[in-house]
């Protein structure tokens, strides 16, 4: 198994794949909060700001781990519906989460100083998280990039399982993995030799430590 000693060397690595579209001048854009330290990196080396997708999941209440979709700042809902059947959570508990998240995300992008873009026309945006599983965290962040007008999305990560990457294929211009599995027990961490959880005051130290061509953006 190919593993990252952490997300800061994955980001790395994963640099090196990312040089050829450096005369794209692309938007860098993390997915909080493990796509931060990875993308830092890669931000570094295209001498390029680094953003964040202003994107927050939704959890079940009482199945913190079970994510049914994700909550943009602008209220906008990207839901794996076919989850939520199963589970048989009603609009009624869907609206109450989304309303509580999307303010708790509000919080967040101030007090990372992120400000969000009102377009990113005309532009390509390079869409960094620490891995992919399902596909579906990557693919709201596609699709909150995309509302912004984005003209290309590349999205990549240094590892993920084949069918996320091939869901999220069908929805951008190119999806870029170091290391692509098929195992039925995947899981990102097992990557990772350090996989920590990253806390409010390093997402803003590490947003800040980016290139400053301009103010720090969010898409």
């Amino acid at each position: 198994m190919v593993s990252f000693k952490n997300r800061e060397d994955a980001g790395k690595r994963l640099a090196g794949r990312l040089s050829n579209i450096q005369p794209q001048a692309p938007v860098i854009l993390a997915i909080p909060r493990g796509g931060v330290p990875v993308a830092l990196p890669i931000a570094s080396a295209l001498n390029t700001p680094l953003g964040a997708v202003p994107i927050r999941k939704l959890s079940v209440p009482w199945l913190q781990d079970v994510v049914i979709g994700y909550v943009t700042n602008q209220g906008d809902l990207h839901l794996n519906h076919a989850l939520i059947g199963q589970l048989r959570i009603t609009p009624q508990e869907i609206y109450r989460m989304s309303k509580r998240e999307e303010l708790l995300l509000t919080k967040e992008l101030e007090g990372w100083n992120i400000v969000v873009p009102s377009t990113l026309s005309q532009k390509t945006a390079l869409i960094i998280d620490d891995g992919m599983h399902s596909g579906w965290t990557m693919f709201s962040a596609v699709e909150t990039v995309r509302k912004l007008g984005a003209k290309k999305i590349i999205a990549s990560v240094p590892v993920s399982h084949f069918r996320a990457q091939r869901f999220v294929s069908h929805h951008c211009d190119d999806v870029i993995s170091l290391v692509t599995e098929d195992v039925a027990l995947f899981e990102i961490a097992n990557y990772y030799e350090d996989f920590p959880e990253i806390s409010d005051d390093q997402i803003r130290s590490m947003l800040g430590a980016g290139p400053t061509h301009s103010n720090q953006t969010a898409a």
